[in-house]
């Protein structure tokens, strides 16, 4: 089993952890609260994540790797893992209401859960390469997708349901929606966990900057063609606006069930997404332990698809964890995050510096 990836393949898994989940229902929380402002806060945001990553990006950031028993290292590494275990629940679940309500509305969600469960546990078994090779072939279409949208919806546009009203109060609702946006985009520190697994280092920070922008792009062009072809009163009441919006194209007269065309594009790309956070919270929360723990995978794999059902009782129990605690809960994680990659950054330079005094003294 292969574990080291390209760089191509380290950015095209950032972007398509930033976009896959978060196209289900997070453009309709956002506009809830910034309304047709909302295709402005990926804009504003943007510089703000990008340079945060970059100064983390910027010299060695192979930290995790080189020394993983320290006791600052394996704290960082069960925080990222924490960190991933609550999105995959999230997501996890996110994914079985959308096909128990839109695709397959007469099976049980426990079915559900659990063939979605073996289905990723095949996945992440095959290791991280495989992982990276399906998600980059993947990918690749759903963003070619994605980007030809406002194409294909241009005779359902409206430009004035997007344009922007800048007053104080609408800067405020701005300003809570990229609260909530921001957790989501944070996922993209995964990378710092998957950096150790890169091949070449070079050209890593490009990578990661690629990987982000990418993600970034593609939300506002999915949000921006929401709201100019719904207008923001549908999207903030839709619970698939993205569906709706894709409902709307209108390329021949026989072909009137596209959505369910690109649904299936879309789907393999989250089953990637959920597959790789499988696979890191194994080897994060318990790879620690020795290579025994291999075989804790299948049990995590079923536990957390019976967890996804056991506590959410209804949708409605999951969109407010989605969309309040785990915002919350999610930023903290991030900040946590940072900053143990941030001391750990500061005391491997403490130590290279102490190095090179002592090289020079003798």
């Amino acid at each position: 089993m292969k574990h080291n990836i390209s760089v191509f393949q380290f950015a095209l898994i950032i972007a398509n952890t930033l976009i896959t989940s978060a196209l289900i229902t997070l453009p309709q929380i956002m506009t809830q609260l910034s309304e047709q402002n909302t295709w402005l806060v990926p804009l504003i945001t943007y510089p703000l994540f990008l340079l945060i990553l970059f100064l983390c990006f910027h010299g060695d950031i192979n930290l995790t790797r080189e020394n993983p028993k320290s006791r600052l290292n394996k704290l960082f590494t069960v925080t990222i893992g924490i960190f991933l275990l609550t999105s995959y629940l999230r997501d996890l679940r996110a994914f079985i209401d959308y096909i128990s309500s839109y695709l397959l509305p007469n099976t049980p969600i426990e079915v559900i859960s659990i063939v979605l469960s073996l289905t990723l546990l095949y996945i992440s078994a095959s290791g991280l390469e495989v992982i990276a090779r399906i998600t980059v072939i993947q990918f690749v279409v759903l963003a070619v997708l994605i980007l030809i949208l406002p194409i294909l919806t241009v005779n359902e546009i409206d430009i004035t349901n997007v344009a922007p009203i800048i007053n104080q109060d609408e800067m405020f609702n701005m300003m809570k929606s990229s609260f909530i946006f921001f957790p989501w985009m944070g996922e993209a520190f995964i990378a710092l966990y998957l950096a150790g697994f890169i091949g070449k280092k070079k050209d890593l920070n490009r990578g990661a900057m690629l990987g982000v922008s990418l993600g970034f792009l593609l939300f506002f062009v999915l949000t921006f063609t929401n709201i100019a072809v719904l207008g923001e009163q549908i999207v903030s009441d839709a619970t698939y606006p993205n569906i709706i919006m894709i409902q709307e194209i209108n390329i021949t007269d026989f072909l009137d069930r596209i959505d369910l065309i690109i649904v299936i594009i879309w789907m393999p790309t989250l089953l990637s997404k959920l597959a790789l956070t499988l696979y890191c919270i194994h080897k994060t929360l318990f790879q620690l332990k020795g290579k025994g723990s291999s075989q804790l995978l299948s049990p995590l794999s079923l536990f957390l698809g019976i967890l996804a059902i056991v506590l959410f009782e209804t949708n409605i129990q999951h969109l407010e964890y989605s969309f309040y605690t785990w915002t919350t809960v999610g930023i903290l994680l991030e900040m946590i995050i940072l900053i143990l990659f941030v001391v750990m950054k500061i005391m491997r330079h403490v130590k290279e510096k102490k190095a090179d005094n002592r090289s020079k003294s003798h």
